[in-house]
């Protein structure tokens, strides 16, 4: 099954140090093609690994999306208007172009997403229902606690 991700869960199997490095390590390995990065989660990482562990981290990563290791979701006009919509809708929380884009992309193709933003996720919602995630507050809790 496919599953959007989120910049945290990413962040997380880069860096060796993150608590719940290894569970998210595995499960992105796992997840392989089926985990669907948005653009713009893509730069955020990009971005956050350069600036927190350095380029070649974030090389790394570009390298794995490049050959494929992960599905790129490219924001068409109509995703762009949606993830605007969702920042729009939630301005009081900040979202931005990456969590929005996760949304966008999630409520399209009625998929889970892995994200370690629990904050945002669970202070909005797609059109109908809530955001179904992979894991969850209890379950990251969990991840956590026997590093």
């Amino acid at each position: 099954m496919k599953v959007v991700v989120d910049a945290g869960p990413l962040l997380a199997a880069a860096n060796r140090r993150d608590r719940s490095h290894a569970r998210t390590a595995e499960l992105i390995a796992r997840l392989g093609r089926d985990a669907v990065v948005p653009v713009p989660v893509a730069v955020e990482v990009d971005h956050l690994l350069r600036t927190r562990l350095g380029g070649h981290a974030a090389r790394l990563f570009l390298e794995a999306l490049g050959a494929g290791e992960h599905e790129i979701a490219y924001l068409t006009p109509g995703l762009l208007r949606r993830a605007v919509a969702f920042d729009a809708r939630f301005a009081d929380l900040g979202l931005g172009l990456a969590d929005a884009s996760v949304m966008a992309v999630a409520e399209r193709h009625g998929l889970p997403i892995f994200t370690f933003d629990f904050e945002h996720f669970r202070a909005t919602g797609p059109e109908r229902g809530f955001w179904r995630l992979v894991v969850d507050e209890a379950g990251y809790a969990d991840w956590t606690a026997q590093t």
